[in-house]
């Protein structure tokens, strides 16, 4: 009676090798559809979490928790100055963000939670719009920087304000098309990986 021929060491390997790639290819492709799937509330998320971090700061320092308050100083010190002078303070403490950042970070969060009931409707803002709504803020931070005048707190808020959402308004939209395409695509491509032997 004859025995089916064993596979070799090389075949064995290669075959484990193939169930792995799989297994690492699926799993990249999860993670990837995921985000393209979930990317609205990735972001609006994301700037929740800054906002609230640039708030708890202060609690936390009027806690007397200093260790965890100082970590978020230093973590949001990377995208801003926190100069007192033009920062909120909250319970006597002064926040983690700037005003601007503040009106940044919290409108493009309210604007992003516009966009979920339009984000199919929606057309992207055109760069010559979205140069509107950037512009006073430029010419508000240039000033100011340059010594020419000093702003105010409203003009950092209403200028931040302006900048983000013309920016969720020149983005979201057109990350929205692109990402419900990439979306699909990756979905067939999982559903072709699992069909695989």
């Amino acid at each position: 009676m004859e025995t089916a021929p064993r596979p070799s060491q090389a075949e064995a390997v290669s075959t484990r090798r193939q169930a792995l790639d799989r297994a690492a290819t699926g799993g990249a492709l999860a993670v990837a559809h995921f985000v393209a799937h979930h990317w609205l509330a990735l972001a609006n998320l994301f700037f929740a979490a800054v906002v609230l971090a640039a708030a708890l700061a202060p609690l936390l320092l009027a806690a007397g928790l200093e260790a965890p308050a100082r970590a978020i100083y230093v973590a949001l010190k990377i995208t801003c100055h926190q100069m007192p002078e033009r920062s909120y303070f909250l319970f006597g403490e002064q926040m983690a963000f700037c005003q601007r950042n503040t009106a940044i970070f919290g409108a493009a969060f309210l604007a992003g939670l516009a966009f979920v009931p339009l984000r199919r409707r929606l057309r992207p803002l055109s760069w010559k719009l979205f140069f509107l709504f950037a512009l006073p803020m430029a010419v508000d931070g240039f000033t100011q920087l340059f010594g020419w005048r000093e702003s105010t707190w409203e003009l950092r808020t209403v200028t931040g304000t302006l900048f983000a959402v013309g920016w969720v308004w020149f983005i979201y939209p057109w990350a929205e098309a692109h990402l419900l395409r990439m979306d699909a695509q990756l979905h067939a491509e999982m559903h072709a990986l699992n069909r695989e032997p």
